[in-house]
Formats: C-alpha cells, structure tokens, sequence
C-alpha cells in the first residue's frame, strides 16, 4: 500500500474482517453545493425547525427597498444590512428556505445596491468607524452564504462582473494593504477569507471570471500563506478556488501545492469521518469531491487511504455525494487495477456501486 502523508490521521479499517469505515455512521445533515460561513449555526436544527417563525416575504422587501433609500451613513443602514444577514441563520439550510430569501435578494438588485455601498465605505476606509465595518462585514457574509446555498444567487453575482471584479481587485487589495497592528488581524483575516469563499462559490457554476487576471491574484495569495493551524480553512479554500478557476494550471505545477493537497485530504477524511466537522468549518465532503473530480485521478491514486475516503463517502454519504464518489470511484478503477481490488474487496461498497454507477451519464463517466 502506498505510504501515508504525515498530515492523515488514523488509517482507515482496511485490515478487518469487516468493510472500510464501517465505524462511520451515515451521513444526514443536507448537502451543501457550496461553501458557506456556518458561524452562528450551532442550533440551526433546533431553532428553524418551525416553519411558522419564517419572516414574511413582504417584509424581507420592504427591508430591502428601504435599503435603497437609505443614508449608508445612517444607524438604520446598518441595522437593515444585519436583518438581511440574519435571515441566513433564521432559515439555515435545515429547513431549505434560502431559495426564496435568495431570489428576494435578487429581485430587489442586492448587488447593485451594496456595489455602490463598498465603494463609498472603501473611501472612507473599511475601518474609519464601527458602522462601516460591521456593514462591510454583513455584506460580505450575506454575499458568502446566499452563493454557497443557492445556484441561482450565485449565477446572479457572476452576472454582476463589475461587482465581482471590485472584490477581487480593489477590496482584496484593499484589506490586505491594512496595517495589522492597527485593525484586529481576526477581522481582516475574515474579510479576506469571505471574498476569496464568494469567488470559489461563483467558480462552482458557469460564470464571467476572467481567470488570466484572476488565477494569479489568488495563487499569490496562496503562496504568502504560511502553514500554521490558525489558517488551515483559508489555505483550502484558496486551492479550490484554484482548481475550479484552472485545474490543468494546478495539476501542471503541482509540487506546489503538494502540502495544500495533503491538507485538503486530511480535511477531507476528517468530514467523512466527522460530520459535525461541517457546521465548524462550512466545507462539505460534496465540495471536496467535486473540486477533486476536476483532476487526473493520479491524486487519488497516490494513496490507498485517499481512495479508502471515497469509498466511505460513497457508502455513507447522501445522494448527491453518492454520485461524486461514485465518479470518482469509477475513473480510479478504469485506470488502476488495485484500485479495482480494493473496491472489489468490500462486497458492500462493490455491490452499490454497480448498482449506483448507472445514475452516471456518458459525459460524466467519459
């Protein structure tokens, strides 16, 4: 068996009588096709559960018109930029309301409104008062978490190029000149964490980047990164960034990455195993796959426990990983014959997926 990164942790079952990740339980937290701040969800499933507590249609609007009327200067700008905010956590994904708050957003034009707002508060200075900043502040998160629940939000922002060029140039460049003995480097650090998470979300669809401008920009953000715990979660989401903006890029160059690779798998095997692991940290084994499955396989390949991981999410995920697993699962085995052998190893796992690979269209398996 291949040799395993220092970063893995405990290896997985394999050499039981009983089949990989058997100790694993099924996965049932909602998959998210995004990344998302899950900061203030802790209870989400408790709290949302009611249906009845789901703020009215009407007065989301009206919220959002007053928004345009506003002085950006005002108290109540600021508290009108919170509610929206809020509304992510009182409609977590548990109870798959963000759709309808999503599309609020864009029928009342959020991005224009806000595009003038992060202008006027860049001028000023993101930390020249408290207001600005806290308003920055929900604005980027509101941003970051509409585009990691809902595909239609997303594709919206992707349409707003002059938005999205604003972030990535001008506020990302912005942020990152602050002098961090000055501002609190926690804020700053989520600031820069929140427009690089909005950029990987657009990558995850269709979308206008212009990726000659904007690859370079965010791989030098990735290697400015030194490798301490405290950033584990920005260094993992820059290299998904990466890989949807240019995977032939990453894959050319990959010994630079190597570490963030093994980060990433590392990662990875600890959310299969963990489920709660996403509610910390926002990343979903769906997301991993996904970005993961945009590479020669040969990354898997390199490790028997990378393909173990895959297995189990394969067995224990829901469906739509299911199918991100079993994608992955099949280009392995169409090109290693080992890779077969493990497979055929665990009747379980093998059974369901001759079973499961049939939902695979031709594009997808080809």
């Amino acid at each position: 068996m291949a040799r395993r990164p220092a970063s893995a942790s405990t290896t997985w079952s394999q050499h039981t009588s009983r089949s990989v990740g058997h100790n694993v339980p099924h996965r049932h937290i909602p998959v998210i096709k995004g990344d998302i701040n899950f900061v203030n969800t802790v209870n989400a499933d408790e709290s949302t559960s009611d249906v009845d507590n789901a703020v009215p249609s009407h007065y989301i609007k009206e919220i959002l018109d007053r928004l345009v009327q506003l002085p950006i200067n005002s108290i109540d700008y600021e508290d009108a930029l919170e509610f929206i905010y809020d509304l992510f956590y009182l409609h977590s994904p548990y109870n798959q309301d963000d759709s309808r708050i999503a599309r609020l957003l864009i029928e009342s034009d959020y991005c224009s409104t806000i595009h003038r707002c992060l202008i006027e508060f860049m001028k000023n200075g993101i930390f020249s008062n408290p207001s600005i900043r806290r308003s920055t502040q929900f604005i980027l998160y509101t941003l970051w978490n509409f585009t990691g629940v809902s595909v239609e939000f997303r594709l919206y922002v992707s349409n707003h190029q002059n938005l999205v060029e604003f972030l990535i140039y001008d506020l990302l460049s912005h942020i990152k000149a602050l002098d961090n003995e000055q501002y609190p480097v926690s804020i700053i650090n989520n600031l820069i964490q929140s427009i690089i998470s909005i950029l990987h979300n657009i990558s995850l669809n269709i979308n206008h980047i212009n990726i000659e401008q904007t690859f370079p920009v965010i791989n030098q953000l990735h290697l400015q990164q030194e490798s301490t715990k405290s950033n584990e979660r920005f260094r993992i989401t820059l290299l998904l960034c990466l890989i949807h903006l240019n995977p032939q890029e990453v894959y050319k160059n990959l010994d630079i990455y190597q570490t963030a690779f093994k980060l990433l798998f590392h990662f990875f095997k600890k959310i299969v195993q963990q489920e709660i692991l996403m509610i910390s940290t926002g990343l979903s084994a769906w997301i991993i796959a996904y970005a993961l499955n945009k590479l020669p396989v040969d990354l898997i390949l390199q490790d028997d426990n990378r393909f173990y991981s895959f297995m189990v999410v394969f067995k224990r995920g829901m469906r739509e990983e299911k199918l991100q697993a079993c994608l992955t699962i099949h280009r392995c085995i169409q090109k290693s014959s080992h890779a077969k052998e493990l497979l055929e190893k665990d009747v379980s796992c093998s059974s369901l997926f001759q079973q499961f690979k049939v939902f695979l269209d031709d594009e997808q398996i080809n």
